[in-house]
């Protein structure tokens, strides 16, 4: 009976592990899709306003009563939502408007792994495996077939497409974002942490955003914009959140992190079906060395038993 109920419950979390990872492989989807209807910051300016409120009703009463200690972590946060959230997901955004999701999805899958293993060395004191080092080698490998467009006579010529380099500037920032995390001030419950760090990268953005709907780029408020924006406000930032957080207390954080390699592969069919884009030979053979670094290293190891 225990040996059943376990294989049930790693079955009911692996079925949550994968939605999560389908509504998160729509965020680069809705990037290209959206480049018609609001610009970059307001975008992501929308997205966090409407993460924070769906969220608050499941934070608030945390937040009350641990508001002392975010206020003694005052600069923590602020350069967590910064960078994390208000800056992140604008260079998502933009990069949206410059190259194809499928390219944004194998790049942003394998950029934020390789800083934040290299970061976690030298700030958390984190070994760097083999498996690490096997993956980070196998990924860039993969993006330098990917952004040379299959000729590696490009790197001569620095010939690489800006969306591209905005998805790396982007993966740095979520490769930093994921090393500090686990600074995360103790006695801070995560629903609150969240709500806290959506809150910090809307307040950071509303000026820009209203500076760049004025000045750059007006919104075209209509349907679409509403589905966009409460798919990546909702979906994204708060649903899929706590479907992945019961994803891993069913399965482990190991086992559940595999999951996250279908990401890119799910954004790039995604592309294909909605947005009409054509896979390449040289996107096809990179991605599948991306997958795979991913899973080298994320896969858990063995444990030694007495």
């Amino acid at each position: 009976m225990k040996q059943r109920h376990y294989n049930k419950e790693h079955q009911i979390g692996a079925v949550l592990a994968i939605i999560a990872c389908v509504i998160w492989s729509g965020n680069f989807i809705i990037s290209r899709y959206a480049i018609h209807l609001a610009g970059p910051i307001s975008l992501a300016f929308f997205r966090w306003t409407i993460a924070t409120l769906s969220i608050l009703p499941f934070a608030y009463k945390n937040f009350i009563k641990e508001k002392e200690l975010f206020k003694q972590n005052a600069t923590y946060f602020f350069w967590m939502g910064l960078v994390g959230f208000a800056i992140y997901n604008t260079f998502i955004y933009t990069a949206g408007h410059y190259t194809t999701a499928i390219n944004m999805a194998l790049i942003g899958s394998i950029i934020h792994p390789i800083v934040a293993t290299s970061l976690a060395a030298v700030f958390v004191n984190e070994k760097l495996t083999w498996k690490s080092i096997t993956g980070i080698a196998l990924g860039i490998i993969g993006i330098l077939l990917l952004i040379t467009k299959g000729d590696i006579a490009n790197i001569l010529h620095l010939q690489f497409s800006i969306g591209d380099l905005w998805m790396v500037a982007a993966g740095f920032c979520f490769g930093g974002y994921n090393v500090f995390v686990k600074r995360k001030p103790v006695g801070i419950s995560n629903n609150s942490f969240l709500l806290v760090l959506f809150a910090i990268g809307a307040i950071i953005l509303c000026p820009l955003s209203i500076y760049e709907m004025r000045n750059i780029q007006p919104v075209v408020f209509n349907g679409q914009l509403l589905f966009c924006v409460l798919y990546i406000g909702i979906g994204n930032s708060t649903i899929a959140y706590f479907l992945w957080n019961s994803a891993i207390h069913k399965l482990g954080a190991a086992k559940s992190s595999l999951f996250g390699t279908l990401i890119p592969l799910l954004s790039a069919l995604e592309a294909v079906w909605i947005l009409n884009e054509q896979f390449n030979m040289f996107q096809v053979i990179s991605g599948l060395i991306i997958i795979t670094g991913i899973v080298v290293n994320t896969w858990p190891s063995k444990k030694m038993h007495g």
